[in-house]
C-alpha cells in the first residue's frame, strides 16, 4: 500500500489495498457456504465478468481496527499526514489543529464492514454483531456484492495497478476520479442487487435500515469534518452515476474499457458528458514562487485542484448552487501549496483555465463575491486582506490566478513571480 493515497479521496484505495491481516481461520456453516457461493454468482451475473471466486477471511472488528491503526501509523507517518492537512488547510477546508490520522482511523473504523485486499486476493468478511452467524444479513449480502465486484475488477482489470498509477496517487483530484470509477462500478452492481431485493419483498428496506442501524455503519461518526465526510461519498454516489451513464451509452464494455481509458478528473465524474467526449483538462504551468517569498518557504505540493476541490473550496463562502455553478466550466489548473515550517505559515497559488471566457467571467464574479464574504469589506476588488491572511485575484485575460499568502506584499511577490 503506498502511503500516499491515504486521503478520504482513495479511502476505497486504501482499503483495496491492505496487505494481509493475519488470523485464525474461521469455520463456515454448509448454509453460509452455500450463499456465499450463489452472491458470488448473482454478482458474475450482474456484472457480466465470468471471474474466479476468491479466498475469504473472517476478521473481527477488533483485529480489524488494531490493524489499521498500525498500519496508519506505518503508511502515513506524521510529515505526510502534516502535508495533506496543509492541502485542505491552504484551501479553508479544515482547521490547522485537526489530526487527520485520528479522522481516518475514526472513519475507517466506523464505516468498514467488509475490504477485498488485492495483495492477497482475499475478500475479507466483517461480522455486522461481531460473530459469524450462519447465514448473513441482507445488509452484509449487499456488502458482499460490492466487495466481490472488486474482486471481479482486480481479476479483469488489475485493481492494485491501476489504483497505484504514479499520476494517480500524486494528485488527490485524480485519485478522486479513479477511486470513482472503481467504487462507482460496485455500487452500481450492489444497487442493482438491492433493488431486485426490494422488488421481491418491498418490506426488505426497513431490514437493511434496522441492521444498518444495529451494526452502526450507517452514519458517520459525529463531528467528521464536513469535506471529509462529501469526499469520502463522492466515489460512490457520483461514481456510480458515472458508471451508469457509461453502461447506458455502451453496456458494460463501456464501463469495462474505462479502465483501459480511466477518467482523470473529477470534472469527467461530475460531468461524464466530457469523458464520453474526450475532454482532457488543460495543461496549465507555475513558476515556483519560494524565492520570492523569502527564507524558509518550501512547495508543500503541487498539483491539480480541479473540479470537485474547487468546489468544495467555493463552499466554504458560497451556496453549493453558487459553487457549483462557478466552477463548472472548468478547464484545468495548477495548485501550488508553500509552506514555513519555522512559523507554520501556508501561502497558495492557483492558475486556472476555462472552458469559455463566459466560464471565466462568471467565476471571477462569484470568487469576488467569495472575497468579500469571507474578507468584509477590507479590500480594493483586486487584493483583500486581515490579520491572518490575504487574497490577491489579479486582472488575466484567458486566466485566472488566486493568490493566498500571508501578508498583501507577499501575494503580490507571488504574483510577480509569474
Amino acid at each position: 500500500m503506498k502511503r500516499s493515497v491515504i486521503v478520504l479521496a482513495a479511502l476505497a484505495v486504501f482499503l483495496a489495498v491492505l496487505p494481509g491481516l493475519a488470523q485464525e481461520a474461521a469455520t463456515i456453516t454448509p448454509e453460509l457456504e452455500a450463499q456465499m457461493v450463489a452472491l458470488e454468482d448473482i454478482t458474475r451475473q450482474l456484472r457480466e465478468l465470468d471471474g474466479e471466486p476468491v479466498e475469504r477471511a473472517f476478521p473481527t472488528r477488533e483485529e480489524t481496527i488494531a490493524y489499521l491503526r498500525e498500519t496508519i501509523d506505518q503508511q502515513l507517518p506524521l510529515d505526510e499526514a502534516d502535508r495533506y492537512r496543509d492541502f485542505y488547510v491552504a484551501l479553508g477546508l479544515l482547521e490547522p489543529a485537526i489530526d487527520l490520522r485520528d479522522v481516518y482511523l475514526s472513519l475507517l473504523s466506523a464505516q468498514v464492514a467488509g475490504f477485498y485486499d488485492t495483495d492477497t486476493q482475499v475478500m475479507n468478511v466483517l461480522p455486522a454483531q461481531g460473530e459469524l452467524a450462519s447465514e448473513l444479513s441482507l445488509l452484509e449480502q449487499i456488502i458482499y456484492v460490492h466487495e466481490y465486484t472488486h474482486a471481479l475488477q482486480d481479476q479483469f482489470f488489475g485493481l492494485e495497478q491501476y489504483l497505484d498509477d504514479e499520476e494517480v496517487v500524486k494528485h488527490p483530484d485524480r485519485a478522486l476520479a479513479a477511486v470513482a470509477l472503481v467504487e462507482g462500478d460496485a455500487s452500481a452492481v450492489m444497487n442493482v442487487f438491492a433493488q431486485e431485493v426490494i422488488t421481491r419483498n418491498p418490506l426488505a428496506v426497513f431490514q437493511i435500515l434496522g441492521q444498518g442501524l444495529q451494526a452502526g455503519n450507517l452514519f458517520l461518526p459525529p463531528g467528521t469534518p464536513a469535506v471529509l465526510s462529501r469526499e469520502l461519498i463522492f466515489p460512490y454516489e457520483a461514481g456510480m452515476q458515472f458508471v451508469l451513464k457509461l453502461y447506458q451509452d455502451g453496456g458494460w464494455e463501456a464501463v469495462n474499457a474505462a479502465y483501459e481509458n480511466p477518467p482523470v478528473a473529477s470534472e469527467h465524474i461530475l460531468h461524464p458528458e466530457t469523458y464520453l467526449a474526450g475532454q482532457t483538462p488543460a495543461a496549465v504551468s507555475l513558476a515556483d514562487a519560494t524565492a520570492a517569498l523569502g527564507e524558509g518557504w518550501t512547495v508543500r505540493w503541487d498539483t491539480t485542484l480541479g473540479e470537485w476541490y474547487l468546489r468544495e473550496h467555493l463552499r466554504t463562502q458560497l451556496s453549493l448552487s453558487d459553487a457549483a455553478d462557478a466552477a463548472q466550466g472548468w478547464g484545468g489548473d495548477r495548485l501550488h501549496v508553500y509552506g514555513n515550517e519555522a512559523s507554520g505559515a501556508l501561502a497558495l497559488a492557483l492558475r486556472l483555465v476555462w472552458d469559455t471566457p463566459a466560464d471565466e467571467a462568471e467565476f471571477e464574479e462569484a470568487y469576488r463575491e467569495f472575497a468579500v464574504a469571507r474578507f468584509g469589506g477590507e479590500g480594493d476588488g483586486v487584493c483583500w486582506s486581515n490579520a491572518e491572511t490575504a487574497l490577491c485575484m489579479p486582472d488575466i485575460d484567458g486566466e485566472t490566478l488566486i493568490v493566498y499568502a500571508p501578508t498583501v506584499e507577499q501575494a503580490q511577490a507571488i504574483i510577480a513571480a509569474q
